[in-house]
């Protein structure tokens, strides 16, 4: 009897086990990233909410988006923009926005010549991540300028590269200020402008500056960058926030983002929103977060 008994709770909890993870697979094919009637993908990056394009295509349910901050272009179905930028990806489990940003590229020659690229972010909810990002220069002499003004304040970061007149110490993959240099981005940096520039060396004969920030990990250096820098731009990660407050002044006012079975999170642009242990889904849509595999198994085992 004791036999049948065990193999009767064995084949319980694999009938519970398959339903459960039946009912998990349903469940997350049901998790809504969009709000209803909003698209959902453009080319092959998906549209999570708050972030979405123009307005729903059910009568009365207004924009797809938070705020106009938020709002996305799809061109040709294919390229998803926000302002004049490329978007690559949109995370809101890291609260980030992947972009495609401008190298500036400099072939002038001597001091005072400088090009330069411009994103500028009057958002507080938006700002460059210092911890995804590093700004680099690439050339021999040259220096990169990374400035960025918001209100009252602007601030500098950049680094300058040497070549002492030879190629021949220069190795690929490295980026020590001999040819490539890189630094750190600073916290809290929005309205950005990279500015690259050669200086006058009379024993060398000066090619291009560049300057750019740039995903880490993205970029690898090579010598021949150098003579021909292959790209015209490169993606950047933008952290973002859905406030410019913290958790306890926004949790009291109207408009506070965090829907079902989600936390608050404080963070240096505002605040952003989880989905608490054992739930998934996107914390900002209507409907909340959803029970998770591990949520399932918890409920069995209580109800076991």
């Amino acid at each position: 009897m004791k036999h049948n008994t065990n193999l009767t709770q064995l084949c319980t909890i694999l009938i519970l086990t398959i339903s459960m993870v039946t009912i998990v697979f349903a469940s997350n094919e049901s998790f809504s990233l969009s709000l209803p009637g909003c698209k959902k993908t453009c080319g092959n990056v998906k549209i999570p909410y708050p972030f979405g394009i123009s307005n729903s295509s059910i009568p009365n349910h207004g924009p797809c988006f938070l705020d106009p901050w938020y709002n996305l272009t799809c061109e040709n179905n294919t390229k998803l923009v926000w302002g004049n930028l490329q978007v690559s990806n949109i995370s809101v489990i890291e609260g980030q926005l992947e972009l495609l940003f401008f190298v500036s590229s400099n072939c002038g020659n001597g001091n005072g010549i400088y090009n330069q690229s411009i994103l500028g972010i009057n958002d507080g909810r938006f700002s460059i991540s210092p911890s995804e990002n590093k700004f680099l220069t690439v050339g021999c002499n040259s220096i990169g300028y990374l400035r960025s003004t918001y209100g009252n304040e602007t601030f500098y970061t950049g680094c300058l590269t040497i070549c002492n007149g030879t190629r021949n110490r220069i190795e690929n993959g490295t980026c020590s200020g001999i040819g490539c240099c890189q630094v750190d981005i600073p916290p809290m940096m929005r309205n950005i402008t990279v500015q690259s520039s050669n200086y006058l060396d009379l024993n060398e004969s000066l090619g291009c500056s560049n300057s750019f920030v740039v995903k880490k990990g993205f970029y690898n250096f090579s010598v021949s960058h150098l003579d021909n820098f292959p790209n015209k731009m490169l993606p950047l990660i933008l952290d973002w926030s859905v406030g410019s407050k913290n958790c306890s002044a926004s949790k009291i006012e109207d408009g506070y983002a965090c829907k079902k079975n989600s936390d608050c999170i404080d963070v240096d642009i505002g605040y952003q929103c989880k989905c608490k242990e054992g739930y998934e889904g996107n914390p900002y849509h209507p409907d909340g977060c959803k029970g998770n595999f591990l949520h399932l198994l918890l409920n069995i085992n209580l109800f076991m």
